[in-house]
């Protein structure tokens, strides 16, 4: 497997979670060949090094047959150096007072450290299949937040991680696009506010589970 055949993953979470304005495409073009032509901004350009440098960690972890621990999801988040936090892969603390704004509310969840990490991946492993497994790990980091930035992504590529290594046939994207009217990546969102908020996971899930799962190739 490749970088580029990850596109799917890089596009889609930066254009939810970080608004890139780079087009599907170009995006591709970018991974597969290294083109900047059709990047317009070095916002873009330097989210998508990010993006693409956290996509070989996915590439060469898997290749070492090694597992999802929190020292992964902790070189996940340090890779992050162009587009992300101050401080890249270091536990975010308490007192910086740190949250995501929703539409509900503000989440700010306790700070948590490796030991907490490590039970959190351990519990959504627990989780049945390697897809709902990988469900579960990335609702599990997204609601902890345990970085300054970053989590979210985080979060999918670790999900893509256990994937990629367990050779599950499809990796998890970030739902975008319009289905029946209903646009995916603001449903998504909304969602992940109630989960954050309200603990309501399985509607983000069910979302997931229907538009976010993409075969590889």
């Amino acid at each position: 497997m490749t970088v580029a055949e990850l596109s799917p993953v890089i596009y889609s979470a930066g254009r939810v979670f970080d608004d890139l304005s780079a087009s599907s495409e170009a995006t591709e073009e970018f991974l597969r060949a290294g083109s900047s032509m059709f990047i317009r901004s070095r916002a873009d350009l330097a989210l998508l090094e990010d993006l693409r440098d956290i996509a070989q960690r996915i590439l060469d972890h898997a290749g070492a047959g090694r597992g999802v621990d929190a020292a992964l999801v902790c070189d996940l988040n340090a890779t992050i150096t162009r587009s992300g936090p101050l401080h890249p892969g270091q536990f975010r603390r308490d007192d910086q007072s740190i949250g995501v704004r929703t539409r509900y509310g503000i989440h700010t969840p306790p700070a948590i450290e490796d030991v907490e990490l490590q039970g959190l991946i351990t519990g959504a492993q627990e989780s049945g299949s390697v897809r709902e497994q990988a469900l579960s790990l990335f609702v599990a980091i997204a609601k902890a937040q345990p970085f300054e930035d970053g989590n979210k992504r985080t979060g999918i590529f670790t999900a893509n991680t256990l994937l990629v290594s367990e050779k599950a046939g499809a990796m998890l994207t970030v739902p975008v696009g319009v289905v029946h009217g209903v646009e995916l990546s603001g449903r998504f969102n909304d969602l992940l506010a109630r989960a954050y908020l309200f603990e309501e996971d399985d509607g983000l899930k069910t979302l997931l589970r229907a538009h976010g799962f993409v075969a590889t190739r």
